[in-house]
């Protein structure tokens, strides 16, 4: 996962890129099967170990996923990143914020 938090006067801009394929279960291959979905099924993050937000994600989203948020925070605040695709593997990481 690639992150950037930056903050400027008192508000937390966090960037987000998670590297997955997003197949939203409507396209089809070169041979003309539908390829089945595989997204980013959920997501939260935790600011100093504390709940920050969840979300829900769906088919819709693009392959490698950017996510962009604002909240008020300071540098140094630790967060904390989890999402979770529809096979159930996890995508973690963690980022101070600078």
């Amino acid at each position: 996962m690639r992150i950037l938090a930056k903050e400027d006067g008192g508000i937390v801009s966090l960037k987000v890129i998670i590297p997955h394929p997003n197949e939203s279960g409507t396209r089809k291959d070169e041979s003309g099967k539908v390829v089945p979905a595989y997204f980013i099924r959920e997501g939260s993050v935790l600011l100093n170990g504390q709940p920050l937000f969840e979300l829900q994600l769906g088919p819709s989203v693009s392959k490698d996923p950017f996510l962009q948020f604002r909240f008020a925070g300071k540098k140094g605040d630790r967060l904390n990143l989890r999402f979770i695709d529809s096979r159930k593997l996890e995508y973690v990481a963690e980022a101070a914020v600078v």
